[in-house]
């Protein structure tokens, strides 16, 4: 039970137009250019494979990024027959261990039980909003991430791919923060 508030994991079939191999490398080197802008140094890249691990604490001096939640993730690309998956599970350990410690604060501190039980409900849903908008975002963040692979990779287009690069980020921008 444990395991499920701390941790997220999600398997999705996807449509590529060009070969898996092909397509997992040029994701894989998407995403180690957002984990690195995102000051996450603690990356592993695998043939078809990304783990990654922040930085112990990090706190939002680094902006609304979609990884300071998270403590460590992977994110990989298998095949099967005919089809691809996207499999990746993401960890948010520190914020449930932050959590966790701040929950003595009301079993110890003095007062009556019902402000107590109110700051350690109150810890628990901040920690469960952290949870879900970490999740959400991170979910967005791979579908965003599909898209734009499928966009530079096989299409034939007008424009080139630093074009299609430059309004990628800027619809991004707006959408992940």
């Amino acid at each position: 039970m444990a395991v499920g508030l701390i941790s997220h994991s999600r398997m999705d079939e996807i449509t590529i137009n060009i070969h898996p191999d092909d397509f997992a490398t040029e994701f894989i080197k998407y995403v180690d250019g957002r984990l690195e802008n995102s000051y996450v140094f603690h990356r592993n890249i695998f043939k078809r494979k990304i783990d990654f691990k922040g930085s112990v604490f990090r706190f939002a001096w680094n902006g609304w990024n979609v990884f300071n939640t998270i403590s460590n993730g992977e994110i990989e690309f298998e095949s099967q027959e005919d089809r691809t998956y996207i499999n990746h599970k993401i960890y948010f350990t520190e914020v449930f261990t932050i959590s966790f410690l701040f929950t003595i604060i009301p079993l110890t501190m003095g007062g009556e039980w019902p402000l107590r039980l109110l700051i350690f409900i109150l810890i628990w849903l901040a920690y469960l909003a952290s949870y879900l908008i970490g999740t959400y975002r991170f979910n967005s963040f791979i579908a965003e991430a599909l898209i734009h692979i499928n966009l530079i990779s096989g299409y034939e287009n007008d424009k080139t791919t630093d074009e299609i690069n430059d309004d990628f980020a800027d619809e991004s921008e707006d959408v992940l923060g």
